[in-house]
């Protein structure tokens, strides 16, 4: 009796704790993302001091995709095997140092190493996230806890697009101190991750990642549906860097003022961050995952294509659906991800490494064509086609990847 009382207790504090990780979660890629996504807004800001073109501004955002190329494997297979805690931890206090070194940034160049050390921070940070969450919640809650915690990056983007010109800045005194103090808050809370955090073991299958780094690539290798998944993640890269990196600035052309481009742009990541609990939550009701991708890939690919033309109520009309769409995407292919057989928490951080890895070249490249099909034309839509069509084309290579909602875990129990 005793014994049952003790189990309970303990089986009570785990789904307790649980939260605590999701808090601890949202907290930490908050803070990243706004201290990395604080810059399009303040280009023309640091344009005043630091010359830039187009293809420059794609070139400093696209340098955080660079480090997946190398990192973003080794990360994630150092994170199943050591666990989450430091593999985390550290990776944030990287963002948070490199992110403050930008403060004493004097040329386009020292920007561009800065942000190419953030990313190395953050190709570690993806293999975690889903592990951390894959280690503590259930399966018919896995989408929605990863909605839920994704909602800190619409959410850190829409800060930083509606606050870093029109309040940050001017509150701290100019873009350099904005930095700084964004740089403090990441070590902040990468120190509470590492006090807090605990190993959770709510998969028996997570013990098999104690394998060598080695042997868990080679398993996740040999899955045919990462090589697919990896493909409509790539493409998925190639809009949305393109779009964070370039659409402030285009509705800054077309005559909005810098605060008002960043409303606009608010209202997307706004719409981002709701779809996100509403997408993920939808999907584990239905337990489908791949229709929910493959709608909103072509819906967000068909809103791009309007965003370099429409004003007014239109514009606004296609950031929503665009918002819904590329919401909706992100918790549920991390969802799908773990949960494709012959992976599981076990070898998530490896199977998103290996994602990243591959993915991240194509998020380098988006922003720096889109801008250089804008620069040699003299005219937006170029590049806004190019993103839509990387969307559109992206959906696609959803299909071949197998279904992993409530029918196949299911056969797998």
């Amino acid at each position: 009796m005793e014994q049952a009382e003790n189990s309970e207790a303990m089986e009570e504090k785990k789904n307790y704790f649980r939260w605590v990780v999701l808090v601890l979660l949202f907290l930490n890629t908050f803070f990243v993302f706004l201290a990395t996504y604080s810059i399009p807004p303040l280009l023309k800001e640091i344009g005043a001091e630091i010359p830039l073109t187009k293809a420059g501004m794609g070139m400093i955002m696209g340098m955080i995709t660079i480090p997946s190329l190398f990192f973003s494997l080794i990360g994630g297979g150092i994170t199943d095997k050591v666990g989450a805690r430091y593999a985390f931890g550290v990776a944030v206090l990287i963002v948070g140092i490199a992110g403050a070194f930008r403060s004493i940034a004097g040329s386009a160049y020292a920007l561009e190493i800065c942000m190419l050390f953030i990313g190395l921070g953050m190709a570690t940070l993806g293999p975690v996230f889903p592990k951390a969450l894959a280690m503590w919640f259930p399966p018919q809650e896995f989408a929605m806890a990863n909605g839920i915690c994704m909602v800190s990056m619409p959410l850190a983007l829409t800060v930083a697009m509606g606050t870093s010109a029109g309040i940050l800045s001017p509150v701290f005194g100019g873009w350099r101190n904005v930095m700084a103090v964004l740089g403090v808050a990441n070590g902040i809370t990468a120190i509470l991750w590492i006090v807090l955090f605990r190993e959770g073991r709510l998969h028996e299958e997570s013990r098999e990642g104690k394998q060598s780094i080695l042997e868990n690539f080679k398993k996740v290798f040999r899955v045919k549906d990462i090589w697919w998944a990896s493909v409509f993640y790539s493409l998925n890269m190639v809009g949305v860097m393109s779009i964070f990196t370039l659409l402030p600035q285009s509705l800054s052309e077309r005559g909005m003022t810098t605060a008002m481009a960043g409303i606009f742009v608010a209202i997307l990541t706004g719409t981002n961050a709701v779809f996100k609990v509403v997408g993920g939550t939808l999907s584990d009701r239905t337990g489908k995952r791949k229709p929910f991708l493959f709608i909103s890939s072509i819906l967000l690919g068909l809103s791009i294509l309007g965003f370099s033309s429409f004003t007014g109520i239109p514009l606004i009309v296609a950031l929503v659906i665009g918002g819904a769409a590329m919401g909706t995407i992100s918790p549920i292919f991390m969802a799908i991800l773990v949960e494709t057989k012959g992976i599981g928490a076990a070898l998530a951080g490896t199977t998103v490494g290996l994602i990243f890895m591959v993915g991240n070249v194509f998020g380098f490249v988006g922003p720096v064509v889109s801008g250089k099909l804008m620069d040699v034309t003299g005219a937006q839509w170029p590049g806004f086609l190019f993103m839509g069509l990387a969307y559109i084309l992206a959906s696609f290579f959803i299909l071949p990847v197998r279904e992993t909602g409530k029918g196949r875990t299911k056969k797998h129990d």
